[in-house]
């Protein structure tokens, strides 16, 4: 038997996926602007600015014109040069609202944005939230939600923190991105901050060195896209036995975030119309962290992968995550007694978030 990594999903699938992006892409009911701060506190600015999201193809829908408010916080309002500065870019209401009456279940949302950094240094901070959002009711607005990086301040003076583009990334039925665009950089300062040199001129004759480290990605590599299964004798079943072939996960991110490795699986089908359903496979989950690593993988619970899909790793989120992971599992599909002859094959799909 043989299940291959890949998936293609079939009408509904597309239809009801293209529903879940359709009210991530449809402008809410405020009257677009990008006026000054909506909101100010002595620390930072609620801000709105003009953006324009483009749905995936599948939508079948244009790019839409909406307003967001969002905000940017530091952890350090007064930092050296040298220092590490955390921001936090909260999104207070994105440029959306769920136009459908199809409800939209928690935790399918993952954000990624920018900062822009302006003034003294000018740089664009990489920032990412983590996969976690309340339910979305039909017809609902969508929730707040932050996302949070680092930057290093190389250089004294007043430095400026502007909202910059953002990305919703969605896991419901299928993987689509809604990418939210300023549509008049930059979008106003939502938060200021000074630097001072941290210590004093620099002597005749000496240099200051700044280095930086720059945040990277999120992914995973498989070694190989197949996986034969044992056969199973006709009139006795039992277990057709396999392993999946190994997924190599790498979180170069940096921040606050972890990560969570989902797969689902198809019926198994078979010669005519005989098939296997999807609930007959199950697996026992393995991971391994490679040591150096900030975060700790934990597999996923041994049992039933299903069309539903169930969980095979995941590390937690924290002050300080990532890593290298190698990801594995035992594979079992429980084939009943006198199942047709002949070959049969599933596509488990596998998702990282």
């Amino acid at each position: 038997m043989r299940a291959a990594m890949r998936r293609s999903p079939g009408p509904w699938h597309r239809r009801a996926a293209a529903l879940g992006v359709t009210a991530l892409v449809v402008a809410g009911s405020g009257v677009l602007g990008g006026g000054p701060a909506l909101a100010r506190t002595a620390d930072s600015a609620a801000v709105d600015f003009p953006t324009h999201c483009v749905p995936p193809p599948i939508a079948g829908i244009p790019p839409i014109d909406g307003p967001t408010t969002a905000e940017i916080a530091v952890d350090n309002a007064a930092p050296k040069v040298g220092d590490t500065v955390t921001v936090t870019y909260t999104v207070v209401e994105p440029a959306a609202s769920n136009p459908v009456d199809l409800a939209l279940p928690a935790d399918i949302m993952t954000p990624t944005g920018k900062v822009v950094v302006a003034g003294a240094q000018s740089a664009e901070v990489t920032v990412a939230g983590p996969r976690k959002n309340e339910p979305v009711p039909g017809k609902g607005a969508f929730p707040s939600f932050s996302m949070t990086g680092t930057f290093t301040v190389t250089a004294p003076g007043e430095i400026t923190l502007s909202p910059g583009d953002y990305n919703i990334h969605t896991s419901y039925l299928m993987e689509l991105d809604t990418p939210c665009t300023v549509m008049d950089p930059p979008a106003p300062v939502s938060r200021t901050i000074v630097a001072t040199d941290g210590g004093g001129q620099i002597p005749d004759g000496s240099q200051r060195l700044t280095a930086s480290v720059r945040a990277g990605t999120l992914s995973m590599v498989q070694d190989g896209d197949g996986v034969e299964m044992s056969a199973v004798d006709f009139g006795r079943g039992g277990a057709s036995r396999g392993s999946l072939r190994t997924v190599t996960v790498e979180d170069y991110r940096g921040g606050p975030a972890g990560w969570s490795l989902t797969g689902r699986v198809t019926d198994f089908q078979g010669p005519g119309d005989a098939r296997i359903g999807a609930g007959a496979l199950r697996w026992t989950p393995v991971c391994a962290t490679k040591p150096g690593s900030p975060s700790t993988c934990a597999a996923g619970s041994e049992g039933p992968v299903g069309s539903a899909g169930a969980t095979l790793a995941s590390t937690p989120d924290g002050a300080s995550t990532g890593g290298e992971f190698r990801v594995d599992a035992r594979l079992a599909l429980d084939v009943p007694a006198y199942t047709a002859t002949g070959a049969y094959s599933g596509v488990l799909t596998l998702t990282l978030t």
